[in-house]
């Protein structure tokens, strides 16, 4: 069973609410990242991993309809990688993607802030054209 789904609030991971069926990979031109992760990003899930003592765990973004924008961004540490995922390795962390969330997430900056207002991930999606207050929902 995946981390995502022993979760008691599994309503949140992208398996549950998925916004469409089956979608294939978008197309990148060579030597383009599809999802860049920041050095801070990078960090703290290592981190996060080694605090919850499993090293197989990935973090899975997704994006689900829903949030004051009309999509919101999720995150939940899942251990099994789907046949539609894209993976991105970086050091000892590997993000995962369904193909469906990167079709609005490709291009895009992962980052991880710890400031005064308080700590969380950060997503700065080139193809959002607008997003709520506090960043964790989008409108294309």
């Amino acid at each position: 069973m995946s981390a995502c789904q022993s979760r008691p609030d599994a309503s949140s991971c992208a398996s549950a609410a998925p916004l469409a069926g089956p979608a294939a990979l978008p197309a990148f031109t060579a030597g383009a990242e599809p999802i860049r992760l920041s050095d801070a990003v990078v960090a703290k899930v290592a981190e996060l991993l080694a605090e919850q003592g499993e090293a197989d765990l990935m973090l899975r973004i997704y994006v689900t309809g829903g949030g004051c924008s009309g999509f919101q961004y999720g995150f939940a540490f899942d251990d099994e990688r789907r046949e539609d995922d894209l993976r991105v390795e970086r050091g000892p962390v590997a993000i995962v993607v369904d193909a469906i969330s990167l079709q609005y997430l490709a291009g895009a900056e992962i980052d991880y802030e710890d400031k005064l207002e308080g700590a969380r991930f950060v997503i700065r999606n080139p193809n959002a054209a607008s997003t709520c207050g506090c960043g964790s929902s989008f409108a294309v």
